[in-house]
């Protein structure tokens, strides 16, 4: 007899705290025995969830993560620096045997990344200038823009190529600073495939990008701590680049104090 298939209502599923209790179960039950979720956060309008792991570094040389994405429709981001499993909103007996599937030691290997010191600068600073109000935001093309989620958005071509500027965290049309350092721009890159920042679209074909906060804060108490942060910045991105945003945040204040 042919097994019957069950059919299952993703909109039945989705944003419902009993729906997170049980997929959180299953990928739990699912991760070997060296894996455990550092933080996670599920989006408002979908199936999709995104879970920061943290593989144990008894067996590697330092910490190394793995940013794992359960969806039921495809992500946006080309080469995106993630683990993306698709699923049937719902069905968790099958993601549970997805995942055990999906994360062999060799997935691990070449999925997981190690955050060097200067990762850990870059994200110091990242929540350091969200704490005066100032995000990054990369200015897309209009072809981009225009089909917002539908046009995919490659992180190694288009983003690169893609205007990157300094604003305000609650009105992108106020206070844009152009910065041009690409190394600094590689890194948003990065971080923005591995799900460390988020994204929101504006008017003039502007993308905000926040970051992702109960991820980058947990992740950041595991790693070590990075005093003389401005000399280290400066020595990477240089003194111009330390200038601009330091001359943002003093900005930042002044209007704060009108």
């Amino acid at each position: 007899m042919a097994k019957r298939r069950i059919n299952h209502d993703p909109n039945q599923f989705v944003n419902t705290d009993v729906h997170r209790r049980q997929l959180q179960l299953a990928v739990q039950t699912a991760l070997p025995t060296n894996v455990h979720v550092l933080a996670r956060n599920f989006a408002r309008s979908s199936a999709s969830s995104y879970w920061l792991l943290m593989l144990d570094s008894v067996s590697y040389s330092a910490p190394r993560f793995l940013t794992l994405r359960i969806a039921d429709h495809s992500l946006w981001l080309s080469n995106h620096d993630q683990l993306a499993v698709t699923w049937e909103a719902g069905d968790f007996t099958t993601i549970q045997q997805t995942l055990r599937q999906r994360l062999t030691p060799t997935t691990l290997q070449q999925y997981s990344y190690e955050l060097s010191n200067l990762d850990i600068v870059t994200l110091r600073l990242i929540l350091h200038l969200e704490q005066h109000q100032l995000i990054w935001l990369v200015q897309l093309s209009p072809t981009i823009a225009k089909a917002y989620k539908n046009q995919r958005l490659d992180l190694h071509d288009d983003f690169p190529s893609a205007k990157l500027l300094l604003g305000n965290m609650n009105n992108s049309s106020l206070q844009l600073v152009p910065v041009k350092q690409p190394a600094f721009q590689a890194r948003l890159s990065q971080y923005f495939g591995r799900n460390l920042l988020f994204s929101q679209f504006t008017s003039h074909q502007l993308l905000r990008l926040l970051p992702t906060n109960q991820w980058i804060r947990p992740l950041l108490r595991q790693l070590p701590p990075t005093p003389h942060l401005e000399q280290q910045l400066a020595a990477t991105y240089g003194t111009a680049f330390v200038r601009i945003y330091v001359e943002a945040i003093r900005q930042q204040a002044q209007l704060q104090a009108i």
